[in-house]
């Protein structure tokens, strides 16, 4: 991998977070948001331009994630047992141990506030603690299986994957690619069960990267027009999107509004990955930024149940218009700022638990 390549995935790894973020920051009644999610508002400017943001523009940051993990994976993979047991040996560490330490911390933080007002009667407090509670050993198990901190579910992914990667593999190599056609289609419809169709999709796609090491593929650089008017589709894909989700729901609408989220995840990959090389310029220079991305791991696992805990409580006395926006910005800015200085704070007390607490994850 180039010095450029690295630094790039490095950097953009700190702006596909906070994507993230803000996919999960929506903050009106249809509050998880799927492809085919309607805005229950109507033509509410709130609602529609939040929409546009976390059911949008946004959306490719996840399986962009996961392209970049299986490039990441499949770069230095070959098929022999010593490989396979050295990759099961580092993402041990890199992936089992922090989901099992933030699962628990996530679980037992929701149960602590459980017993106090106005947090005991908030939703994400009570539909994640309630089973717990009722089921005693089996409840708190099942954090494991559906983890208070639902977007570690981005980890149980990718330890799946690490188990099976020779298949995977193999699968690539002697299909040359035309395995992955199939899973296009179970995306398409959004058809999932256990593994989820858009992560083994988006990750076989960067494992074929890295298998037929196809660098240059993802290095090549277009002109400034052509990235310019992908971005521009990008958007208007988007637009049409967030108007059709404020009509009635019709089956064609539905298959629109599917067929123009899976657009829009593709061509906001391809705009996302191209823009980079026109506005970030020479990044040698941008350490301050590099540095951030040694922190997105902390903004990964802190930014959700708490993001949701803020918004039911801001929005329990007031519901306009302004405060949802008010909110929809201030309140994921600042538990990013929020979740870099604890990752600060945490390496510069002790080095060692913050590499346990992000998988190594510390440069």
């Amino acid at each position: 991998m180039t010095k450029y390549l690295s630094r790039k995935i490095k950097f953009m790894s700190f702006f596909l977070i906070i994507g993230v973020v803000f996919i999960h920051s929506y903050n009106y009644k249809d509050s998880f948001l799927t492809p085919t999610t309607t805005i229950s508002e109507g033509l509410d400017f709130g609602a529609m331009f939040e929409y546009f943001i976390s059911n949008g523009i946004t959306k490719f940051a996840v399986p962009m994630f996961f392209a970049i993990s299986g490039y990441l994976f499949f770069r230095t993979f070959n098929l022999s047992r010593k490989c396979y047991g050295y990759k099961l040996k580092s993402r041990f560490f890199s992936l089992f141990i922090p989901f099992v330490i933030w699962t628990s911390i996530a679980g037992l933080f929701l149960l602590a506030i459980s017993c106090f007002e106005p947090f005991a009667s908030l939703p994400i407090v009570n539909e994640k603690i309630n089973f717990t509670r009722e089921n005693g050993i089996i409840g708190v198990l099942s954090w494991f299986v559906n983890p208070p901190a639902f977007q570690l579910w981005y980890v149980q992914q990718l330890i799946i994957f690490t188990i099976i990667s020779p298949l995977i593999y193999l699968a690539i190599k002697y299909t040359k690619g035309i395995i992955i056609v199939p899973f296009i289609a179970l995306w398409l419809c959004d058809l999932s069960y256990i593994i989820n169709s858009e992560a083994i999709l988006f990750f076989m796609a960067g494992a074929y990267i890295a298998v037929f090491q196809k660098e240059s593929f993802i290095l090549q650089k277009e002109s400034k027009i052509f990235t310019v008017i992908i971005s521009l589709i990008w958007v208007t894909i988007n637009i049409i999107k967030t108007y059709i989700a404020t009509l009635t729901e019709t089956s064609p609408l539905f298959i629109s509004k599917m067929l123009l989220s899976k657009a829009s995840v593709i061509v906001g990959i391809i705009s996302m990955w191209l823009l980079f090389d026109h506005i970030v310029k020479r990044i040698e220079y941008k350490k301050g930024l590099l540095l951030l991305s040694s922190h997105c791991f902390f903004i990964y696992t802190l930014h959700e149940p708490l993001l949701h805990i803020c918004y039911q409580l801001g929005l329990i006395s007031s519901a306009t218009t302004a405060s949802h926006i008010a909110l929809y910005i201030c309140i994921p800015i600042s538990i990013i700022a929020f979740s870099v200085i604890v990752s600060m704070c945490v390496r510069k007390v002790c080095l060692p638990l913050h590499r346990v607490l992000t998988g190594n994850r510390s440069y």
